[in-house]
């Protein structure tokens, strides 16, 4: 009796499995959308981070260093990744402590430092915190940026109305931030 009840318990599970898998719906699956999938991915890495006090700004005699310029190699556009790149958005943040305005020049430069592409100078007036600037790099438009090994960066102290110059003693800090968010098209 034991066995015919566990044969009864089969029989009921399989017909409702077959039941279950010929009544359920099937729909044509269309494997072609597949090829119209593009994936996104971003990527956002640091660039330049500067930090200038006051002791940067001004020599030990008194007076007032107006250029600093530095180069950097970045390696962000040498590899073959780079063939899946749509656009770039550059991002600032300047703060500026100083009674005084400044200017930033930013270029991306290839191996014989020949410009590839330059950010519109960036105009910081006097006395601000977290001004931040963002300029966008469509690629399609601006191709020859991908031949780039360095970013230079001037910063430009400029003159004061009355002559005066930054003093020395004064514990401030000229702060420049920027990062790269890198879209990639994937399909």
């Amino acid at each position: 009796m034991y066995i015919n009840m566990k044969c009864k318990i089969v029989s009921i599970v399989f017909c409702i499995v077959i039941f279950v898998v010929l009544s359920s719906c099937v729909e044509d699956l269309d494997f072609n959308q597949a090829d119209d999938i593009e994936l996104t991915p971003t990527y956002i890495g640091s660039l330049i981070y500067s930090n200038l006090p006051q002791t940067s700004l001004v020599s030990p005699t008194g007076i007032e260093v107006s250029r600093i310029s530095d180069v950097t190699r970045v390696e962000i556009f040498e590899n073959s990744v780079t063939d899946r790149l749509k656009k770039v958005d550059i991002d600032f943040e300047i703060t500026n402590p100083f009674d005084r305005r400044f200017t930033i020049d930013f270029r991306f430069l290839n191996q014989a430092n020949d410009e590839t592409y330059r950010i519109p100078q960036i105009e910081v007036n006097q006395n601000v915190s977290k001004y931040k600037v963002k300029e966008e790099i469509i690629l399609s438009d601006n191709s020859a940026i991908l031949n780039s090994t360095k970013i230079e960066v001037t910063v430009e102290l400029l003159p004061s109305a009355d002559g005066s110059i930054i003093d020395i003693n004064d514990d401030k800090t000229f702060i420049f931030k920027s990062a790269g968010t890198f879209y990639f098209g994937i399909n």
